[in-house]
């Protein structure tokens, strides 16, 4: 599984790679294990988004990453874990909101 984040200021960001071993998504589809670093550089790649590719960490399988959910209205919930093929956790203000979250 693949783990992409958009949640750059959070410590387990790896240029858009969650880093953790252990996630947990709760019952409003939203990441909590986010821990924001405020000091935490983050790439502003609004600016030249165009003219070359953002630095993104190269694709690895989470082969041992433990995916908890407490979602149960969405279809990739099966007894409190995730069994999706990929997550991508999104950027609210003040959340990171499981965008791999899909109503039954």
């Amino acid at each position: 599984m693949d783990v992409v984040c958009r949640k750059y200021s959070c410590v387990y960001n790896d240029r858009a790679k969650c880093t953790r071993d252990n996630l947990k998504i709760d019952s409003g589809a939203d990441c909590k294990d986010i821990h924001i670093d405020k000091n935490k550089p983050v790439e502003d790649v609004s600016l030249d988004m165009f003219s070359h590719e953002p630095d993104i960490a190269p694709y690895h399988h989470c082969k041992n990453m433990n995916i908890m959910c407490d979602s149960d209205s969405c279809i990739f919930n099966r007894t409190g874990e995730c069994f999706s093929n990929g997550i991508f956790v999104g950027s609210a203000l003040n959340k990171a909101p499981c965008n791999s979250y899909v109503p039954r």
